[in-house]
C-alpha cells in the first residue's frame, strides 16, 4: 500500500490489490485499489468519486 500526503481530513491510499468498499458520503459498493479515509479512520471509506468532490470542496 502507498499512501498520498493528507489534504485536510482525506487521505488517498493506493492498495496493493482491488478490495470491495461500501463508500462511506454517497453509500456506493465498489471493487477498487484506490481508496480515500476520512480523518485518518479506516471505518470511514471514500471511493474516489466522493474523494474528488470532497477534495475540491477543500481547495
Amino acid at each position: 500500500m502507498r499512501s498520498e500526503p493528507a489534504q485536510g481530513p482525506l487521505q488517498l491510499h493506493r492498495l496493493d490489490r482491488k478490495t470491495g468498499i461500501a463508500c462511506s458520503r454517497c453509500g456506493t459498493h465498489s471493487q477498487t485499489t484506490v481508496v480515500g479515509t476520512l480523518g485518518a479512520d479506516w471505518a470511514w471509506l471514500v471511493d474516489r468519486g466522493c474523494y474528488d468532490a470532497w477534495s475540491k470542496q477543500l481547495g
